[in-house]
């Protein structure tokens, strides 16, 4: 048995919690081998003086991280790594979510949303003024609410979006790789897409220049906080230089920013420094849960009569009790706590597949990695086989814009039920990629 006794981190949060900290910090430093045997509860608890219930708790939360495992009679171990771990159930590392706990709907909240479903009207429009100033508060940066538009999810936002700057057979700019979601607008609208060529920070600002000159295309879409599927953050100086070439070129811009709110601290958007060029989007779903279908729409003035027609024609208006449900979390600071758990558990599953994956890329606070593949794999490939594993992963195929599609695979860390599952799936693909074959995998 190890005689493990935890030296406990200074800052505040409950004592399991810290527990399970030291425990994390001790095996990532080695001081913790895999497959050591960890003291027992009650020896836990009296060399810390906790109760027993702490302790239990304390390697609860260890093994909910994947740090440890238990046996009935035999004690609670180090989780041994698996580098050639079997599936046996599908787990899904596509879906870009993660789950966090709501609190079901107070009944004052509910009363309130059933006399906004008694008493709507056709005349709701853009929204109610209170639920547009909810809106204006979620997004900050003293958003003027009488610029909001209250939709129906994010993707309805873009889709208004698109809708009010584009005609049929137009041009959009787009990165090379993009979110899936404007390719089905494009082909719903009849768009063609033109990609972008990027770096490290996002579309490089001279080619969006050069293609602005050639006048292929009028709009620009982009995801500067939490790119999809690349996962890099722009820094401010590049979205000032793209802010930049739209102003010379008469660009509208399309800025995304559905995973905006991962961000504690995000540069400014680019639509701080082109405000009359740029339509602002994002919404609650990812945020809080996926079945709060509002998303907002910020538009500059010249542009709201062509939204407001682009959503009458669309669904009218978005739904009012829903958005009467986002108004209320947003006031009574619900909101602002799930945001800040679902960002404690990214940074608690980015340490696990930093760990299992440190070759892949992306910024530390985003809900998904995007990784490069050998050269023996092309991405449907090696998706293919990861989902023959049960593992589902995003190929690299769904966001290109063009048809070379690069070696590269996106995976979700945050949908899996718990981070053992996660640890589980990550491990069967780095075994994919560990893998020696004969030739290339096409």
């Amino acid at each position: 048995m190890t005689l493990w006794a935890p030296r406990l981190p200074a800052a505040g949060g409950p004592i399991y919690g810290r527990i399970a900290d030291a425990l994390e910090r001790d095996v990532r430093a080695g001081m913790l081998v895999a497959g050591s045997r960890l003291p027992t509860h009650r020896q836990l608890a009296r060399s810390l003086g906790i109760t027993a219930v702490t302790a239990t708790r304390a390697y609860a939360e260890a093994a909910r991280r994947g740090l440890v495992e238990s046996s009935s009679g035999r004690g609670t171990f180090v989780r041994t790594a698996r580098r050639h771990t079997v599936v046996t159930e599908d787990i899904d590392l596509a879906t870009n979510s993660v789950h966090t706990p709501l609190p079901f709907p107070s009944p004052a909240m509910l009363q309130r949303a059933g006399a906004m479903l008694v008493g709507a009207t056709y005349a709701v429009g853009v929204g109610t003024e209170r639920h547009r100033a909810a809106g204006a508060a979620w997004i900050g940066r003293r958003t003027d609410p009488g610029q909001v538009v209250v939709t129906a999810g994010t993707q309805h936002a873009l889709f208004l979006a698109l809708a009010a700057t584009t005609r049929p057979g137009d041009t959009v700019f787009t990165e090379a790789l993009t979110y899936h979601g404007v390719k089905a607008v494009a082909g719903l609208l009849h768009l063609k897409l033109e990609p972008l060529p990027m770096d490290r920070q996002g579309i490089v600002p001279d080619a969006l220049e050069r293609a602005a000159r050639a006048r292929t295309a009028k709009v620009l879409y982009t995801i500067p906080s939490i790119h999809n599927p690349t996962a890099l953050v722009m820094p401010e100086k590049r979205r000032r230089e793209l802010a930049a070439v739209a102003e010379r070129h008469g660009l509208t811009i399309i800025e995304d920013d559905v995973s905006g709110f991962l961000l504690e601290k995000t540069p400014s958007p680019i639509a701080a420094f082109a405000p009359e060029r740029t339509i602002f989007i994002t919404g609650l779903g990812k945020a809080i849960a996926a079945g709060l279908r509002i998303g907002y729409l910020v538009a500059p003035e010249a542009l709201m009569p062509r939204v407001r027609n682009a959503l009458a024609a669309s669904v009218l208006f978005g739904s009012p009790v829903v958005a009467e449900l986002a108004a209320t979390w947003i006031e009574d600071g619900t909101a602002g706590k799930v945001v800040e758990q679902k960002r404690a558990e990214i940074v608690l599953r980015r340490r696990v597949a930093e760990r299992i994956l440190p070759s892949a890329g992306g910024d530390p606070r985003s809900l998904h990695l995007w990784m490069e593949l050998p050269k023996r794999w092309t991405a449907d490939a090696f998706v293919e086989e990861a989902r023959r594993r049960h593992v589902r992963i995003a190929s690299a195929s769904t966001f290109a814009v063009t048809p070379d599609v690069p070696r590269a695979v996106r995976i979700s860390i945050g949908c899996p039920a718990t981070v053992a599952d996660l640890e589980s799936a990550l491990h069967v693909i780095a075994g994919i990629g560990e893998e020696r074959l004969a030739g290339p995998v096409v």
